[in-house]
């Protein structure tokens, strides 16, 4: 069963950054156009292209949060991990942390699906729902609580066995 796990969890790492990379080369070719066209004599509205890379920066930056909690690479301050590395006290703060961002990501999504179903008016320019972009907060949302469950099962088996930290959560 683990196995299929990390193999779904593999799939789904190289879907999220062939996504990440695309938003980031769509926002690129947006921008690097419109600059070009500053200096052309040809003249059309690029007004649309504005909800395009909303859209896109959007999706590149909670589905980035998400690979950034699903390699435990995230901001922390591990003054007191390196300190007391290895002992129990320690483990059991990393497990209480977890559980909180847990308790977090889940008013987290709880909020962001509220907001999604609640935008219903459509955008300025293209008239498209505004569900497009609120759908990358519940993705992202999603995906983050799923590493946090994850967190929280690993550092619970690490409290209980007195497996010591590894520095990085097991993908």
């Amino acid at each position: 069963m683990m196995k299929y796990l990390k193999m779904l969890d593999e799939i789904v790492a190289k879907i999220l950054r062939g996504v990440v990379v695309f938003c980031c080369a769509l926002i690129a070719v947006i921008l690097l156009l419109r600059v070009f066209m500053r200096f052309t004599p040809v003249t059309f509205t690029m007004a649309w292209t504005d909800e395009i890379v909303e859209w896109a920066m959007a999706y590149m930056i909670f589905l980035t949060s998400a690979l950034i909690m699903r390699e435990g690479a995230h901001f922390k301050v591990d003054l007191l991990q390196e300190k007391f590395k290895g002992r129990l006290p320690i483990r059991i703060l990393n497990l209480l942390v977890a559980l909180f961002n847990v308790g977090f990501f889940s008013v987290f999504l709880y909020y962001a699906w509220d907001l999604f179903r609640k935008a219903q008016a459509p955008t300025a320019v293209l008239r498209a729902p505004r569900q497009i972009a609120y759908a990358s907060i519940v993705l992202g949302g999603l995906l983050i609580l799923i590493y946090c469950v994850r967190d929280v099962v690993v550092m619970f088996g690490r409290v209980i066995k007195g497996e010591p930290e590894t520095g990085n959560e097991e993908k």
